[in-house]
């Protein structure tokens, strides 16, 4: 289909359009705003309808497309993937933000926030503004050209004229002809590229029935391939060049070397990403966390064929994250230098989540803070036998108290309240003036039990401006929301950088949405979180 051919696409609230091939994409704007995002290279745009301008509930959907900050994160990343270029060769044209809604004045004033949070998105993103028809007390109707990034406006709803021209690049022709080009097709967001090929996955165990069930488990995805199975380190070690896995599965107990044990000799000569493979008993807790300072990216309960339906979804999951995760390999004892004390505020709450690579994250985090903190409570994504085995390994080598939280325990400084695996912490105030924790059964929240986000809005709730959030390396998105109404109440919020993140999920998606007052390396996070407490205490 040549560009001047172009068919015509209808965009509804709450949808996004992106499309390789040439498009005309057209909708109606009262209060609502788009986002017309261009890729010069490719030649390729695409464009969203949002109505407010960020997530109004706790709990909202995470990815509903009528939210500003959900709409225009999905927009970068889609044609990102689309195109394969850098989000910041991207250009962007907003468009609506009147003052009325449903046709009349609202007086609300959703179509300036919805303007002003498209704007402060697109440049926390890097990408170019250059062009705008916004505001004013008239609706609007858009025609975006997707391959030539031409944005025709028109106003609505007052009788006025076709504006002339944007308020940099663009302009208004007559919309009619255009119109009558293509008949109307379902908005939809075109799915970025498949893979070339399948992620290759080795899975290395003792036991022939966990092989079998993890090939059954690993197997029913596309997008994964196994390709070796393995009966011991010793077998294991020649397919390393014969199969090329890009992850791999490693059983901890094994017959003559150790899964542990073959990780220490392999990685340093070939860095692949592996996932651990544990019965999650307690004995088991100190080798786990021992892969994990050698370079494991995560590890995963081995299944049971009764357990198939809940943890296959799970087990895919992790596989296919630690595929792309990063390998960290640090040397034995090299932590971070502690930082010196003194003049911080020990009554502002320093509240920390994490998940995948988040056990070794916040070990190199703590070995440098000081033996003065303030009370400090943590969510890790971790199951019940070890949270408490982490928690007892973090409180050895650091010189302040770490614990499992226990229902009722009392927030003070120098301790660190680690929440129990499968269960739920939030901050509750008590009869004394302080702080304690309330260890709950509550449901999952963004799948997870723990949960940060569950922590995070009880913080919010009680605290308001006096805390430090800061959200570590994780997959997903839980925490954000939670870390953007800790800043939205007063408190300074930072998050671990994609460089030196495993997995740069959980850090990403709370940056996307406003969330992060400042992105810091993770050797640097001991000093940026007591910098932020002295400017509390001075404050």
């Amino acid at each position: 289909m040549s560009r001047a051919e172009a068919s015509l696409h209808y965009l509804n609230i709450g949808e996004i359009i992106i499309s390789p091939e040439p498009i005309v994409i057209s909708t109606v704007l009262g209060s609502c705003v788009s986002v017309c995002l261009h890729a010069p290279v490719a030649g390729m745009g695409g464009m969203n309808h949002y109505a407010h301008p960020r997530l109004l509930s706790h709990y909202g959907q995470d990815e509903d497309f009528r939210y500003g900050d959900v709409a225009i994160r999905v927009l970068v990343e889609q044609l990102e993937r689309l195109t394969g270029e850098a989000r910041s060769t991207f250009t962007a044209k907003i468009v609506g933000g009147a003052s009325e809604l449903a046709g009349e004045s609202s007086g609300l004033g959703v179509g300036r926030d919805n303007i002003a949070i498209a704007r402060e998105l697109l440049r926390g993103f890097g990408i170019r503004i250059v062009g705008e028809d916004t505001g004013g007390a008239s609706g609007r109707k858009a025609l975006f050209h997707t391959a030539t990034n031409r944005l025709q406006v028109a106003k609505i709803g007052s009788g006025r004229q076709p504006t002339p021209a944007l308020k940099a690049r663009g302009d208004v022709p007559n919309l009619t002809a255009v119109e009558r080009a293509a008949p109307a097709r379902a908005a939809s967001i075109v799915p970025a590229p498949a893979r070339t090929r399948p992620l290759r996955v080795m899975i290395v165990d003792d036991s022939r029935t966990i092989r079998d069930l993890l090939k059954r488990i690993l197997g029913e995805d596309p997008e994964l391939e196994i390709c070796a199975l393995a009966a011991s380190a010793e077998e294991a070690t020649p397919l390393l060049q014969s199969a090329r896995p890009d992850v791999i599965t490693l059983d901890i107990n094994m017959p003559g070397q150790s899964g542990v044990e073959w990780l220490e000799a392999t990685l340093p000569r070939q860095a692949i990403p592996t996932v651990m493979i544990s019965s999650l008993q307690l004995r088991e807790g100190n080798e786990v966390f021992r892969a994990l300072e050698l370079g494991a990216v995560d590890y995963i309960q081995k299944p049971t064929l009764s357990e198939l339906p809940v943890v296959g979804p799970l087990i895919r999951e992790k596989v296919k994250a630690a595929a792309s995760a990063k390998v960290f390999q640090r040397r034995p004892g090299a932590l971070v230098r502690r930082v010196s004390g003194g003049d911080l505020d020990l009554r502002t709450i320093l509240a920390i989540g994490a998940s995948t690579g988040g056990t070794e994250a916040l070990k190199v985090f703590m070995s440098g803070l000081p033996e003065e903190i303030p009370p400090t409570l943590v969510v890790q994504h971790i199951p019940p036998v070890f949270s408490k085995a982490f928690a007892d390994r973090l409180n050895d080598m650091c010189p302040f108290e770490v614990k499992e939280a226990e229902d009722g325990d009392e927030l003070r400084a120098s301790r660190v309240l680690i929440a129990p695996g499968g269960r739920q912490m939030k901050l509750q105030a008590n009869r004394s003036g302080g702080y304690c924790v309330r260890i709950t059964d509550d449901p999952p929240v963004n799948r997870h039990k723990p949960s940060v986000d569950y922590l995070f809005h009880s913080v919010a709730e009680l605290t308001g401006r006096n805390c430090v959030g800061v959200i570590f390396t994780g997959m997903g998105a839980d925490g954000a929301k939670g870390l953007l109404e800790l800043r939205q109440k007063g408190a300074r919020t930072l998050a671990q950088d994609e460089a030196s993140s495993v997995v740069y999920g959980m850090p990403k998606a709370a940056f996307e949405i406003g969330a992060v007052e400042k992105i810091v390396p993770l050797d640097e996070m001991a000093h940026e979180v007591l910098h932020a407490l002295r400017r509390r205490k001075a404050a």
